[in-house]
């Protein structure tokens, strides 16, 4: 039975009122869990203030009682590889959290050989940079996802830009320069910083600007990134075809699991 970690203490999940969490504007963060390691905790738990601050809200959570919530999460669960959800939310003033396994949809190893397909969607999130459920824009991308056998979809704004998907980043690349839309214009995923350190590394060039919608066939490459997905190579976007098999993506793709590597190893 999947146990879930709360203000009210353990409970189960048909103990679990889970459409508290589930409303405009409730704050939660995912992080992945590897070998019983939180992966890049201290910088979810960054995201996860500034997400507070972005909502006018308090935050008094300490970070090691929220890593040792996590610890005692897996453990209470026996499950040391999956992702989980810390969910924040004011319910008739009443602060609520909780801290779950969650369903997760990693790529099989074929995705990142072949890529995986995507299209556009038109749609613009309220505050960007703050981590917050928006339930319409949520339940419109995942049916588009679901009615059309894609990974992802990624958002287009007002001005025809390119910004993000609905739950990854997403990097387009032109004779080995990255683009991808500047900060705040984007949920700022943790998979993102790491991997603009990465190219940085690399020697790449880093364009933070968003790409035009009409504009993607002049790009070589595409490839998402977030905490599920890591970095995945796109095959299509729409009918605009990519070669997922770039040298310079896979450099990359390897680069930051030699990252994942060596912070497991160190904690």
């Amino acid at each position: 039975m999947n146990l879930f970690f709360t203000n009210q203490g353990w409970i189960g999940e048909s103990e679990l009122n889970a459409t508290i969490f589930n409303t405009n504007n409730s704050i939660y963060e995912v992080v992945r869990i590897i070998s019983g390691v939180p992966l890049f905790l201290e910088d979810h738990f960054d995201r996860l203030k500034k997400s507070f601050l972005f909502q006018d809200l308090e935050f008094n959570l300490d970070f090691t009682h929220f890593k040792a919530s996590l610890v005692a999460l897996s453990l209470k669960n026996q499950v040391f590889d999956g992702n989980v959800k810390f969910a924040y939310s004011m319910n008739n003033q009443v602060p609520s959290y909780l801290y779950g396994f969650i369903p997760n949809s990693y790529p099989e190893s074929e995705d990142y050989l072949q890529g995986v397909k995507t299209d556009l969607f038109w749609a613009e999130r309220e505050s960007p940079n703050a981590k917050v459920i928006q339930q319409d824009i949520r339940e419109r991308a995942n049916q588009q996802i679901k009615e059309n056998g894609l990974y992802e979809v990624l958002l287009v704004n007002r001005d025809g830009l390119i910004t993000e998907g609905s739950r990854s980043n997403v990097f387009f690349m032109k004779e080995n320069r990255f683009y991808t839309a500047p900060e705040n214009q984007v949920l700022v995923g943790v998979t993102r910083q790491k991997v603009l350190k990465c190219l940085t590394e690399l020697g790449f060039t880093i364009v933070e600007e968003a790409v035009s919608a009409s504009a993607i066939n002049t790009f070589d490459a595409a490839f998402l990134t977030g905490t599920s997905p890591k970095v995945l190579p796109v095959s299509s976007v729409g009918n605009q075809v990519f070669n997922a098999q770039r040298p310079t993506v896979k450099k990359l793709i390897d680069r930051y699991d030699e990252m994942i590597s060596k912070y497991i190893g160190t904690h």
